[in-house]
């Protein structure tokens, strides 16, 4: 399994927030000869079970869903307006190919169009055009007539790789699910693992409902989120440096961290760091307080130009993070959940 063909294929597949049916089945059929169990619960998450030997119960969480668009109403030419499904900022969508999901299960393009620069007057020339001033061109689609309100709609961009890194949407974080999915095969080389649940999670980019669930459920001894943050070199976050790991602050596991650092210093694996001083803005926010509170570790990958159509992840760091989280998970010892 090609590191940069199974990002490229994650990053092209459909799964707009909530609903994220192609991409779980792609990710299920990716990650299915390397575990013991699949099932979808209640919120859409994916959990696939890799059963192991000693007695320990861990839990990786990366995220599914995409920010996408949905269209709010469309007029009789076929002009359509539109609305923001999770964090995504106008500026990126001028000038955008879309594919739109329609409700009679077809799946038709379009166009992000805005008021042409000889139309506009000396006041629309300096206002960056926000939701309200875009809108998508369907008129080209002869059927567009079939389009309504509460369609879903995301960037039409065919990831692609350009030396050595890969371009694409969705890599936050699809590029983590790649992690999950790898990691399962590799740990296939250990005789000595605990029970992991690779947990895929819908809803994360409009407040990680899924993992909220998902965690409620499984209960485990410790939880592992992984998604992205940004390559930013004033705090030393760079892509193809390694994957970070977050230290400090209130959401991290203090003696889980200095396993997971230890850990990277015995095998070599190059990590970097990156400092959590309160929310995170991904599933670990939320898993680390279900239930009676849950043990949580934070493993980001570094990326350029998050919820933008082209996110760079570099395959090195994916591969890095299959590295550490499966020696970490393999090395981990029975009992120590009593020692936190």
């Amino acid at each position: 399994m090609k590191v940069t063909e199974l990002l490229k294929d994650l990053s092209n597949s459909f799964g707009p927030v909530g609903y994220e049916d192609e991409t779980r089945q792609l990710i299920f059929d990716r990650i299915s000869p390397f575990v013991d169990e699949l099932k979808v619960d209640s919120m859409g998450n994916l959990i696939a079970l890799k059963k192991g030997n000693t007695g320990k119960r861990i839990a990786t969480f990366t995220h599914m869903d995409e920010v996408a668009l949905v269209i709010s109403r469309i007029d009789e030419r076929g002009y359509a307006r539109f609305e923001g499904l999770g964090g995504i900022d106008p500026k990126v969508l001028i000038s955008q190919k879309v594919r739109v999901k329609c409700r009679d299960g077809v799946e038709r393009r379009g166009i992000i169009g805005m008021l042409a620069p000889h139309l506009q007057d000396a006041k629309s020339k300096g206002k960056v055009p926000g939701f309200d001033e875009l809108f998508i061109d369907l008129s080209m689609n002869p059927d567009y007539e079939a389009i309504q309100p509460g369609d879903l709609v995301v960037i039409d961009f065919e990831a692609l790789e350009l030396n050595g890194k890969v371009v694409g949407k969705a890599l936050d974080d699809r590029a983590c699910c790649a992690v999950s999915i790898l990691t399962a095969r590799e740990l296939e080389r250990f005789s000595r693992r605990p029970d992991v649940y690779f947990v895929f999670t819908s809803r994360e980019e409009i407040g990680a409902f899924g993992a909220k669930v998902a965690a409620e459920g499984i209960k485990p001894d410790l939880a592992i989120a992984m998604d992205v943050t940004h390559d930013n070199s004033e705090f030393e976050i760079n892509i193809g440096k390694g994957p970070a790991i977050s230290v400090g602050g209130p959401n991290i596991d203090k003696k889980f961290f200095e396993k997971l650092d230890k850990t990277a210093k015995k095998h070599n694996v190059p990590v970097q760091y990156e400092f959590a001083a309160g929310r995170t803005g991904t599933d670990a926010d939320v898993v680390q307080i279900s239930g009676t509170g849950i043990p949580t570790l934070l493993i980001s990958l570094p990326q350029k130009y998050m919820h933008t159509p082209v996110e760079v992840i570099d395959p090195t760091d994916v591969e890095n993070s299959v590295r550490l989280l499966a020696a970490f998970l393999a090395e981990l010892e029975e009992g120590e959940k009593d020692e936190v």
